[in-house]
């Protein structure tokens, strides 16, 4: 039985070394996923320059620190749904391409644009985080991104990555009940936006992933300050 919910997340720019190390409730990765495991490793080799390598090795959930991780109580519920069992989350990173919320890592200067998100697409992103999906077969998946779901969008690609991946899954098997995106529908500012998602995803999962949750945010929207989050459902049959 795989695990109930998957989430994905964009990573930030803003980064705190904190030091220390998680004690995980599970393997990373377990061993479904060692294949992809060895393609993500050999791809982040690539993108080494943009790490400083002389940076404390910090917990990713603890690493971030930009607007959408500084929603209060975003990191703390989703630590406590980690532990529970209920939740995997993982975040889309320009400079490691996946990690695992409790993996650690280093501080690096890279956006997931320009150079840097054709790299990752040569590197098969795509086909890691659809493998991802597929093998820790999730009930559900969720992803919590601003910007487009198609590649030849200007901009950052944390959208189009998660899309993309995670129709592969759907297409290759992933039997998973219910799989999404959470994106702004309506609203200025990136700041405003990152942290409406960041608020979206804390109330979501506080609900530990309530079934009405989606279908509200797709027919009325769920509203925080100026910004509108929406939903959409992807399957195998949308074409993006």
């Amino acid at each position: 039985m795989g695990v109930p919910v998957i989430c994905f997340v964009p990573c930030c720019s803003k980064k705190e070394e904190r030091g220390g190390t998680a004690t995980r409730p599970y393997q990373w990765p377990p061993a479904e996923l060692c294949t992809t495991w060895a393609k993500l490793e050999a791809a982040r080799a690539g993108m080494a320059h943009c790490v400083d390598q002389g940076s404390k090795p910090t917990p990713a959930l603890n690493l971030y620190a930009g607007n959408f991780y500084s929603v209060p109580m975003l990191k703390e519920t989703a630590v406590r749904l980690i532990r529970s069992g209920i939740l995997r989350l993982f975040v889309i990173s320009a400079g490691y391409g996946v990690l695992d919320a409790l993996e650690p890592a280093k501080n690096y200067d890279a956006k997931m644009e320009g150079p840097v998100a054709a790299y990752w697409r040569s590197q098969g992103l795509v086909d890691i985080i659809g493998d991802i999906c597929l093998r820790l077969e999730p009930n559900e998946v969720y992803g919590f991104f601003a910007g487009d779901p198609s590649y030849s969008a200007t901009g950052s690609k944390y959208r189009y990555f998660f899309t993309a991946g995670l129709r592969k899954a759907l297409q290759n098997g992933l039997e998973a009940r219910r799989a999404g995106c959470f994106y702004r529908s309506e609203g200025r500012g990136v700041s405003a936006i990152l942290q409406a998602l960041g608020e979206c995803f804390r109330d979501f999962a506080s609900t530990e992933f309530r079934s009405d949750y989606p279908g509200r945010a797709s027919t009325a929207g769920l509203s925080y300050g100026g910004v509108q989050i929406g939903y959409s459902e992807i399957g195998e049959s949308r074409d993006w």
